[in-house]
């Protein structure tokens, strides 16, 4: 007889056969090795989704004079609905946008493909308020949103523009977690908006605020993942301590700032991130 091709040998292994037998659960060889296919399939989905979702986010970091910025991101799981981008809106001006999708996983990492787009879009067009005016960028996406998403999903975001002549910082917070301010004196501010979040309700409206930042300060976004991220005994990190990390390490410049946060969190978790965590860390020259 002939012998088998590969290809129907290989699916002949996974017909039972009373040779064959079961497997030690219980369960049919068959059932068993499609299984572990299944989950090979996904596994590399995921390392796809994975790829795919660094690509969207900023492979360098814009600058300005008169400033530093430094980004970071440690996702919780393979693909992450976290998002932050740093955005060159014209000649001295840059948009600071730090976004965290309701729910987690693959449906998660779709939403969030969903809103880097469309945030590139508003933000690239020369004629587009948005341009502007955080608030307005706000009411757009949250429009937008409203008329797509899946019921019972949102989006908190946090979305600043930075004036490099004026150093002027207009921002919109759009249910998002509150940004610290630590100034060179070492007072603390957390500027403040609660405006809605995006993606409920399409009629929510949104305002522009501004805050001066001052030789010295220090900004610093960021996603729930880092507040929240928690001790053996369950207890958050919290802003006290990310407050105790910039001042440790302010004198030494951006990056070490923001690599003194993600060690600080990381040690105070033990790297179990139960949420995906982002930053997006501004010193004032």
């Amino acid at each position: 007889m002939p012998a088998k091709s590969p290809l129907k040998k290989f699916f002949s292994n996974l017909i039972p056969s009373r040779s064959k037998g079961h497997a030690r659960n219980g369960q049919p060889q068959s059932q068993v090795q499609l299984g572990l296919i299944h989950k090979q399939f996904q596994q590399t989905d995921l390392q796809k989704a994975h790829e795919m979702q660094v690509h969207l986010l900023p492979r360098e970091t814009p600058q300005i004079p008169g400033y530093q910025i430094a980004c970071a991101w440690q996702p919780a799981r393979s693909v992450s609905g976290d998002y932050f981008d740093v955005l060159t809106l014209g000649e001295e001006k840059l948009g600071l946008c730090i976004a965290d999708v309701s729910g987690k996983g693959m449906a998660a990492a779709l939403l969030m493909a969903n809103l880097q787009a469309s945030v590139k879009a508003f933000t690239e067009d020369p004629n587009n308020p948005a341009l502007d005016s955080p608030a307005a960028l706000c009411a757009k996406l949250n429009a937008a949103l409203a008329n797509n998403i899946a019921p019972g999903r949102f989006v908190t975001l946090f979305f600043g523009i930075l004036s490099g002549s004026s150093h002027v910082f207009k921002y919109e917070n759009a249910g998002h977690c509150l940004p610290l301010l630590v100034h060179a004196d070492k007072t603390i501010d957390f500027p403040a908006a609660y405006s809605g979040v995006l993606g409920l309700f399409s009629h929510w409206t949104y305002s522009d605020r501004e805050i001066e930042l001052k030789s010295g300060d220090v900004l610093v976004l960021m996603t729930d993942g880092v507040l929240e991220a928690a001790s053996d005994d369950e207890e958050e990190f919290g802003y006290q301590r990310l407050i105790a990390a910039v001042q440790a390490s302010r004198d030494e410049g951006v990056d070490a700032i923001r690599q003194r946060i993600l060690t600080d969190v990381s040690e105070f978790c033990e790297n179990n991130f139960e949420d995906d965590a982002s930053l997006i860390v501004v010193t004032v020259d």
